[in-house]
């Protein structure tokens, strides 16, 4: 029987992701369903077992001891046919979209773009943060700019949104300090220009990082997208893209990160401002856990050093 329901629900996941699927299947019947069978003690016991155990684990070990169903069901709906939702959320006609999508606190991007000054819009591995991607370009933000790894530049988070939303990229191969240096150029330019840049802010990978305190651990941080603000007097802000109640998508933005002054020196101030948003990453860890990216709850749950 369990293995006629797998045979269900993996012919039901390859319609969900074919073309004629994500033509075919709207948005709010599509996220219904999905966040339907995520809550059932089939997916949670046995489809998603291992998330689910992996789930667990990752929850005890930041300090929260009990595991609710609703949050398990939560932890699933965010991981689940993701791809999916990336490409309908991009193909949504503009009523839709306008009534699913709620990017809250807009206008503090628009009164920073204003001023003719490059922005950073830095997210990370939580939530929907792929939705970045298309999100601004459809509100109207035509110069976003989008960093990306090489080994991502030709995902579906990219080639499958709607072909009419310009999402342009900046691609970088992290193994290569050459290539990594040339794209930091490139990013400069586009901030120097008045442009947006996202990014995420979270990675793990880059030599150079600086150790922060990280929900009883410590953990390395890079800085690059500080000394970029630096370097270019661009504003900085947090970006969190998320699921709200039922299928709806809610885009928080932070006011911007202090620079810090002028007389501190340059490595005070890129700690300073990579602080603030290790600080905005653990309310975001400890708050909603659940909406972690299971890569990174796996990454967080194999590093060993502690806080003491």
């Amino acid at each position: 029987m369990i293995f006629k329901r797998k045979k269900v629900v993996d012919r039901l996941k390859r319609y969900f992701l074919s073309k004629k699927g994500g033509r075919r299947i709207p948005y709010r019947g599509g996220s219904l369903l999905i966040k339907w069978f995520c809550g059932t003690s089939y997916a949670r016991n046995k489809y998603f077992k291992k998330k689910s155990r992996i789930f667990k684990i990752f929850l005890k070990e930041i300090g929260i001891p009990e595991n609710t169903v609703q949050m398990e069901q939560e932890m699933l709906n965010v991981s689940f046919l993701k791809k999916w939702r990336l490409k309908v959320i991009s193909n949504l006609s503009d009523r839709k979209f306008t009534k699913y999508v709620h990017v809250n606190n807009l206008d503090i991007l628009t009164e920073s773009h204003k001023k003719g000054k490059g922005v950073i819009l830095v997210s990370s591995h939580y939530g929907f943060s792929e939705m970045a991607i298309s999100i601004f370009p459809r509100i109207g933000l035509t110069d976003v700019y989008t960093m990306v790894a090489s080994q991502g530049a030709d995902s579906e988070k990219f080639n499958d949104i709607n072909p009419d939303i310009e999402a342009k990229k900046l691609v970088f191969d992290y193994l290569s300090d050459i290539e990594l240096f040339k794209v930091l150029m490139e990013a400069k330019h586009v901030l120097n220009d008045g442009g947006i840049l996202h990014l995420l802010g979270d990675g793990y990978h880059g030599k150079s990082s600086m150790t922060f305190p990280f929900i009883g651990k410590l953990r390395g941080f890079r800085g690059s997208y500080a000394e970029l603000a630096l370097s270019t007097d661009a504003e900085i802000i947090p970006v969190f893209v998320y699921p709200d109640k039922y299928y709806h998508i809610s885009v928080d933005l932070y006011p911007p990160l202090d620079k810090g002054k002028e007389d501190q020196s340059r490595e005070e101030r890129t700690r300073h401002i990579v602080k603030q948003y290790v600080e905005h990453l653990t309310a975001k860890w400890s708050d909603s856990p659940q909406f972690v990216n299971m890569g990174y709850m796996e990454k967080y749950l194999h590093h060993v050093d502690k806080d003491d």
